[in-house]
């Protein structure tokens, strides 16, 4: 089917600028980008269907890098820091996804909010258990959201109800793995839960399935001062966090690594050798009392920086949001260190959460912009009434986009040019 696209696009970059396509005709064919074009003669164009946006926002599905499914419900609730959030809160509520209509429910509402608010693509944590986890992928291939999604990890230190044998639970990676990865658009992802709730059993089996197979790897690393401590206490011959993991094989180009507020310099190299992934969750490290990420000083020194909402310890679904948070969290840590240089403009947080991110994800060939040949992954705002009768110029429309937090709800989501939500 061949749709006509017309609106303002928002088009990022993968040097961190953002093009304006102002009043802009996209043409889809068979759910990809056929044509780009300022002016298009409406009767000389074959179409099908013609969705007319007028003025407003048309800007790449996002992409989430870190966020958990079965917090969503916490959102907001709860207090404390990391560790003690997780007992008090998180892993009572992941327990409960032991009963399947909770699961099913919860993964449900989950997807709705997600796509909702312009995301589509993710990656995610199930709750521990299998069913969980095979419930989470079943709903997300029914939702057309590029998924990719992992099994928490869980063997030691970890509330009784949830704690997993090390043996069945690597047979579970194999079961769950043999039938969701890479089928459609689903990637199925290793996921030791952070180093404290692994044995070193545990993180060497799933090292060497990372080496011997083509799975993303995802976890935790240095998100509170309390954890690190804790990680040198259970690991005392290893010389820092990162290198726990780095120890186990687990450091690869396709490795996220989520947090990563407390890194010295050596660990910073070792994530730069590595080529790893790190997802800045800025609204998280905010809410827990985690800390300040040095997005830019990680960016300047070469390494690969993405968004994540991690919910529920960030309280929203929204990549603008988080986007929008990233820039003003590193406004505060210029202030707090004099440092012009820690600031992340809005176009850059903005290139971290479509281009970038894809890229990341190794599908730029496909997704993360507008360009001929890729597929129609999008979403569509509509700017604030004070700012649709304002006469904003080009490079304002990104921030008032951004920063319009009192409708963070799409108006309508393209996946593969197929439209998947409208409000």
């Amino acid at each position: 089917m061949r749709k006509l696209i017309k609106g303002i696009f928002l088009n990022p970059k993968s040097d961190y600028s953002v093009e304006v396509l102002n009043n802009y005709y996209l043409l889809i064919d068979n759910g990809k980008i056929e044509q780009i074009e300022k002016n298009i003669e409406i009767n000389e164009v074959a179409f099908d269907v013609f969705y007319d946006f007028g003025d407003r926002i048309i800007i790449p599905g996002m992409i989430d890098l870190h966020t958990h499914i079965p917090q969503f419900r916490a959102a907001g609730i709860g207090k404390g820091e990391l560790l003690e959030w997780l007992d008090n809160y998180i892993f009572l509520l992941e327990a409960k996804f032991s009963e399947k209509h909770f699961a099913e429910d919860s993964t449900k509402l989950f997807f709705k909010h997600l796509i909702s608010k312009g995301t589509t693509t993710a990656v995610m944590y199930s709750s521990p258990q299998k069913q969980a986890c095979e419930i989470a992928f079943e709903i997300a291939d029914e939702s057309q959201v590029r998924a990719y999604i992992g099994l928490p990890l869980m063997d030691r230190n970890t509330p009784e109800i949830l704690v997993q044998n090390t043996e069945q639970v690597i047979n579970d990676i194999f079961s769950i793995a043999k039938k969701w990865h890479k089928k459609n658009k689903c990637e199925f992802v290793l996921t030791p839960r952070f180093a404290l709730s692994c044995t070193e059993e545990l993180l060497q089996k799933v090292g060497e399935i990372a080496e011997s197979d083509d799975f993303f790897v995802q976890t935790h690393l240095a998100e509170n001062k309390k954890e690190v401590q804790e990680v040198k206490l259970q690991f005392p011959d290893i010389e820092n966090y990162t290198s726990v993991y780095d120890r186990y094989n687990l450091l690869t180009p396709k490795t996220l690594l989520a947090h990563c507020i407390f890194l010295n310099d050596e660990e910073i190299e070792i994530i730069n050798e590595r080529n790893c992934i790190i997802a800045h969750c800025p609204t998280s490290n905010k809410f827990l009392r985690s800390g300040i990420m040095r997005a830019n000083k990680y960016i300047n020194a070469g390494l690969k920086v993405g968004l994540g909402t991690d919910v529920a310890g960030g309280y929203c679904l929204s990549m603008l949001n988080e986007a929008m948070e990233a820039c003003e969290v590193s406004k505060l840590l210029s202030v707090q260190n004099e440092m012009h240089d820690d600031v992340l403009e809005a176009e850059s947080a903005f290139c971290l959460s479509t281009i970038k991110a894809a890229e990341f994800l190794e599908i730029s060939e496909e997704v993360g912009n507008f360009e001929i040949g890729k597929k129609f992954d999008a979403a569509v705002f509509e700017l604030s009434e004070v700012h649709k009768i304002t006469e904003l110029k080009e490079n304002e429309l990104l921030r008032a986009l951004m920063y319009n937090i009192d409708n963070r709800t799409a108006k309508a989501v393209f996946i593969d040019g197929n439209l998947v939500y409208h409000k």
